[in-house]
């Protein structure tokens, strides 16, 4: 349930309270007449109890978190949180910090075994180091140690939020995305062994967010907006990494963003996706309508082919609008941060992993 329905639900329940029971007469419907048997007192109580008993039969996510141990999921994850890294545990306890490297930690991405992972450094105005650490399977993590290259010189808008750093799932190569001379917006592709590194931009006001790699280690799957025409030209594309060639729009366009179909929101549209580890299956996290100032939008994770772009009629509803998704090596369990708080997806089932809004900036296992 929305927040604006909670604020609904409330409201209507108060003006139900101010009717007397014995002012309420048997509603009635004259024949061929419309509308003239509504009494304004009867109207608000019958409609304070409508959904008052619709609204208690759809069950609410718990506010709470849920310390349980799914079967399957990753016994740890990696976490960026005031610019410090920490490992915790599936159900949001601390484990270990990640020790200090040079500047502030901002983004993490996982690679397929889900024990090496690579950290992006704000070491500079748009220049970051990059990093590999392993996380042993007590939890306890490595000495971060600098990939060669030297610093990254890129505008990121943002790492969590917009999924702008990934990890290919072998560990072979990490890509970031961002604005490297305005107005060129450009993904970058370093090699993590040996710091090599490729560019790809395109020119203009484009914006560029949610980068994931494919299971091929060669696909580099990113959203991409038209400055001069957001919704019109709003596409999820794929770039072949290994061919030759610099233009970022060259890459294939699989689908637009408007999203559509049983259990996604209304004139959805994806935020971020994330590619599953199958390589068959995309997982977009898809956001409703708004519908004024106040309102909050509906929201779920839906399935799509990794090769159509349609959806595949997995959905699973999201208690708030996340900007967020990142899968486990099975395809089954996701994170999500919403607000600095971190959340989890479980076989479709939503559920809180840390209790407050804690200022987490991005996370992965």
């Amino acid at each position: 349930m929305t927040r604006t329905e909670d604020r609904l639900r409330a409201a209507l329940d108060d003006a139900a309270q101010t009717v007397a029971p014995d002012s309420l007469v048997p509603l009635t419907v004259p024949p061929r007449r419309r509308f003239t048997w509504m009494a304004p007192l009867a109207v608000a109580a019958a409609l304070a109890l409508v959904v008052f008993g619709v609204t208690t039969l759809i069950p609410k996510p718990s506010d709470e978190p849920d310390r349980t141990a799914f079967a399957g999921a990753p016994t740890h994850l990696l976490a960026i949180r005031k610019g410090q890294a920490v490992v915790l545990d599936g159900t949001g306890r601390k484990v270990a910090d990640v020790p200090a490297a040079q500047g502030r930690y901002e983004g993490v991405a996982a690679t397929a075994d889900r024990r090496t992972f690579f950290l992006a450094a704000a070491a500079g105005k748009d220049e970051y180091l990059l990093y590999r650490v392993e996380i042993a399977a007590d939890g306890s993590p490595s000495r971060p140690r600098p990939l060669p290259g030297g610093a990254v010189r890129l505008a990121v808008h943002s790492f969590g939020s917009e999924n702008g750093f990934a990890a290919a799932p072998d560990g072979s190569k990490v890509a970031l995305v961002g604005l490297q001379s305005h107005p060129r917006t450009t993904a970058v592709v370093i090699d993590a062994r040996t710091g090599a590194r490729r560019t790809w931009s395109a020119p203009g006001s484009g914006w560029i967010k949610s980068v994931s790699w494919s299971p091929d280690n060669r696909t580099l799957g990113f959203l991409w907006w038209d400055g001069q025409a957001l919704t019109k030209k709003a596409t999820l594309r794929l770039l072949d990494t290994s061919r030759d060639g610099t233009d970022l729009l060259a890459s294939r366009p699989l689908r637009t963003i408007e999203v559509s179909g049983p259990g996604i929101p209304a004139h959805g549209e994806m935020n971020v996706f994330t590619f599953n580890p199958d390589g068959e299956t995309l997982t977009a996290q898809v956001q409703g309508a708004e519908y004024g100032p106040d309102d909050v939008p509906e929201s779920a994770l839906a399935g799509l082919s990794a090769r159509t772009g349609e959806p595949t009629g997995w959905t699973a509803r999201l208690p708030v609008d996340s900007f967020f998704v990142k899968t486990d090596a099975s395809g089954n369990h996701f994170l999500q941060v919403d607000d600095g708080r971190l959340g989890r997806v479980d076989n479709g089932r939503f559920s809180w992993i840390t209790k407050t809004h804690e200022e987490y900036e991005d996370a992965s296992w």
